[in-house]
Protein backbone atom coordinates (compact mmCIF):
# COMPACT_ATOMS: atom_id res chain seq x y z
CA UNK A 1 0.00 0.00 0.00
CA UNK A 2 0.86 3.58 -0.58
CA UNK A 3 0.41 6.74 0.73
CA UNK A 4 -0.12 9.93 -1.73
CA UNK A 5 -1.73 14.05 -1.14
CA UNK A 6 -4.14 15.04 -4.74
CA UNK A 7 -3.55 18.51 -5.24
CA UNK A 8 -6.67 19.35 -3.16
CA UNK A 9 -4.71 18.25 -0.05
CA UNK A 10 -6.76 15.07 0.34
CA UNK A 11 -4.96 11.68 1.77
CA UNK A 12 -5.14 8.29 -0.33
CA UNK A 13 -4.42 4.95 -0.38
CA UNK A 14 -3.66 3.23 -2.95
CA UNK A 15 -3.28 -0.26 -3.31
CA UNK A 16 -3.24 -3.44 -5.93
CA UNK A 17 -6.46 -5.32 -5.21
CA UNK A 18 -6.20 -7.16 -8.50
CA UNK A 19 -4.76 -8.20 -12.02
CA UNK A 20 -5.70 -8.98 -15.33
CA UNK A 21 -5.31 -11.97 -17.17
CA UNK A 22 -3.80 -10.40 -20.21
CA UNK A 23 -6.45 -12.34 -22.27
CA UNK A 24 -8.13 -9.42 -23.49
CA UNK A 25 -6.58 -6.59 -25.33
CA UNK A 26 -6.89 -3.12 -24.41
CA UNK A 27 -5.25 -1.60 -27.58
CA UNK A 28 -5.60 -4.09 -30.83
CA UNK A 29 -2.50 -4.60 -32.11
CA UNK A 30 -1.30 -7.47 -34.59
CA UNK A 31 2.55 -7.37 -33.62
CA UNK A 32 1.86 -7.98 -29.70
CA UNK A 33 0.25 -10.48 -27.25
CA UNK A 34 -2.08 -8.86 -24.52
CA UNK A 35 -0.34 -8.04 -21.11
CA UNK A 36 -1.55 -8.74 -17.79
CA UNK A 37 -2.21 -5.28 -16.10
CA UNK A 38 -2.63 -4.34 -12.04
CA UNK A 39 -5.99 -2.67 -11.16
CA UNK A 40 -4.50 -0.22 -8.83
CA UNK A 41 -7.92 0.96 -5.51
CA UNK A 42 -7.65 4.62 -4.27
CA UNK A 43 -9.38 5.33 -0.77
CA UNK A 44 -9.80 8.78 0.72
CA UNK A 45 -8.82 8.14 3.96
CA UNK A 46 -9.37 11.80 4.87
CA UNK A 47 -12.71 12.22 3.25
CA UNK A 48 -15.12 9.83 3.91
CA UNK A 49 -17.76 11.27 1.42
CA UNK A 50 -14.74 10.98 -2.00
CA UNK A 51 -16.42 8.04 -3.45
CA UNK A 52 -13.15 4.61 -3.77
CA UNK A 53 -11.96 4.84 -7.38
CA UNK A 54 -10.18 2.16 -9.46
CA UNK A 55 -8.15 2.23 -12.50
CA UNK A 56 -5.86 -0.32 -14.24
CA UNK A 57 -1.67 0.25 -15.20
CA UNK A 58 0.98 -1.43 -16.12
CA UNK A 59 1.73 -4.72 -14.22
CA UNK A 60 4.73 -4.46 -11.56
CA UNK A 61 5.16 -3.38 -8.35
CA UNK A 62 2.99 -0.57 -7.10
CA UNK A 63 6.32 1.09 -5.58
CA UNK A 64 7.97 1.61 -8.52
CA UNK A 65 5.65 4.51 -8.88
CA UNK A 66 6.38 8.01 -8.14
CA UNK A 67 3.95 10.04 -6.19
CA UNK A 68 3.23 12.01 -9.11
CA UNK A 69 2.78 8.69 -11.68
CA UNK A 70 -0.19 7.65 -8.92
CA UNK A 71 -1.24 11.07 -8.37
CA UNK A 72 -1.94 11.03 -12.12
CA UNK A 73 -3.46 7.35 -12.32
CA UNK A 74 -5.72 8.95 -9.37
CA UNK A 75 -6.84 11.69 -11.90
CA UNK A 76 -7.91 9.53 -14.54
CA UNK A 77 -9.47 6.74 -12.19
CA UNK A 78 -12.87 6.61 -12.29
CA UNK A 79 -15.17 5.62 -9.24
CA UNK A 80 -15.13 1.62 -8.02
CA UNK A 81 -17.77 0.19 -8.97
Amino acid sequence: MRWLTDDAGRRWSAERVGRTSGLIPTKKSKRSFPEPADIIRFECESDGSEPAREVQARAGLLEQLTESELRALLNVAPRAP
